[in-house]
């Protein structure tokens, strides 16, 4: 069935549902299983205004998704007994580029499967900031599992 999942992963309740889930498709399919982080620079540039030199922020940037990264590593072994690879991507460009940057380490790694997670945002903020499943959803070349929040809000709410 599938080889190689690719779990998107960004410390949010929304994408440890569909970690937990591409964890349980990964084992039931005996497929590769890698979480990815990808890093949004201009957002952490912003956040931290002391870090305005590059090799600065690419290190911060590197620790904050390492650390991302290995907890979700840890919740997903809590759950399913399951190995996992970790990368981290990084954007200059916000969250189509972000989307971009997931789609190409999934084309180039060879996955079947991109799974990520949605808080189902709509109305107004959801134009305002853009979704990251609906970029990727765009341009992915392989299928996506997109899982939803537990919770889901009215339409329009913000």
């Amino acid at each position: 069935m599938y080889q190689h999942i690719i779990a998107a992963v960004d410390g949010s309740p929304h994408a440890d549902r569909a970690l937990l889930q591409a964890g349980q498709l990964a084992l039931l399919s005996h497929a590769h299983l890698t979480l990815v982080h990808i890093t949004n620079l201009q957002e952490l540039a912003h956040v931290d205004v002391e870090s305005t030199t590059a090799p600065v922020l690419h290190e911060r940037a590197h620790q904050r998704g390492l650390d991302i990264l290995e907890q979700a590593q840890n919740r997903l072994r809590a759950q399913v007994e399951i190995e996992s690879h970790l990368h981290i991507g990084e954007s200059w460009q916000g969250r189509r580029d972000m989307a971009a940057v997931l789609v190409k380490f999934a084309n180039a790694h060879d996955a079947d499967l991109i799974v990520l997670g949605t808080h189902g945002r709509g109305g107004l903020l959801h134009m305002l900031m853009g979704n990251f499943a609906e970029n990727v959803m765009r341009i992915a070349s392989c299928p996506l599992l997109i899982v939803q929040s537990a919770v889901h809000p009215k339409e329009g709410d913000a």
